[in-house]
Formats: C-alpha cells, sequence, structure tokens
C-alpha cells in the first residue's frame, strides 16, 4: 500500500494518460488529501498510455490529412507535451495549441483559419477522453 496526498496520484494520472476518476478503485482510503492507494490494484496507473493521449491523436489526425512532422518542426515534442497534459490541461491551454497550429502552417506557408483548427483540437480531445474511459 502507499500513503500520498491527493494531488501526487492526480499528477501520476496526467503523467500517464489516466484520468483520476478512472484510478479510483485503487483508492482504499481516504483522509481528507492522505490517500491510501494500492499499487498492486488494475486501476492503478502503473504505466503510461501510449498514443491515446490528445497530442498523439492530433498528431494521428494531421498526419492523416497530410500534415506529417517535418525535420525542422517542433511537433512531437508538442504533442507529448498535449499528451501530459491531458484532455483538461489541453482545453485549458488551448490559444497555445492554436498558437502553435498558426505558427507551424505560416513556416509551412500553409492557410490557417482558427475555427476548424479548434475544432480539430477538440477532436483530438475528445478521441482521448474516450481512449481514457476504454472506449
Amino acid at each position: 500500500m502507499i500513503r500520498t496526498n491527493r494531488k501526487h496520484l492526480e499528477e501520476r494520472c496526467r503523467e500517464r494518460g489516466y484520468s483520476l476518476e478512472e484510478v479510483m478503485p485503487c483508492v482504499v482510503k481516504q483522509e481528507g488529501d492522505l490517500w491510501t492507494i494500492d499499487p498492486d490494484h488494475p486501476a492503478y496507473p502503473a504505466s503510461k498510455r501510449s498514443g491515446s493521449g490528445p497530442g498523439s491523436i492530433l498528431a494521428g489526425i494531421l498526419k492523416g490529412m497530410g500534415l506529417a512532422p517535418v525535420e525542422s518542426c517542433k511537433c512531437k515534442g508538442r504533442a507529448k507535451k498535449m499528451d501530459l497534459w491531458g484532455p483538461d490541461g489541453c482545453e485549458k491551454h488551448m490559444d497555445e495549441i492554436l498558437g502553435w497550429l498558426a505558427e507551424e502552417a505560416a513556416k509551412r506557408k500553409l492557410p490557417f483559419v482558427k475555427w476548424p483548427a479548434k475544432k480539430v483540437v477538440e477532436l483530438a480531445i475528445a478521441r482521448a477522453r474516450k481512449a481514457q474511459k476504454g472506449g
């Protein structure tokens, strides 16, 4: 058993692509913000989910549109950052993400329209949430 502060479990969830709600079955006891956790429980976020974060999903959507990362872009690092933020963090950082997309479009001399770009990011976030729920 592990005794830890709730915020540490929340951080572990974010790092590994899980929602707190999803891992709650591994929480054995709650005493305020001090929680007892069973790391052997199947719901414990023991490893990082791969490819199911919003950044990875967005990269896949863009690649499907013919917009794959190139040598000079920061795309892969930004996708990893989005995966670490998770769906909620990406919603909070939406303007920053759209700024990245606008910046990359300008470098590639491609048109950029904020509304459709936002819809694509929202789609990636929705798919990441669905993946977190096991669907």
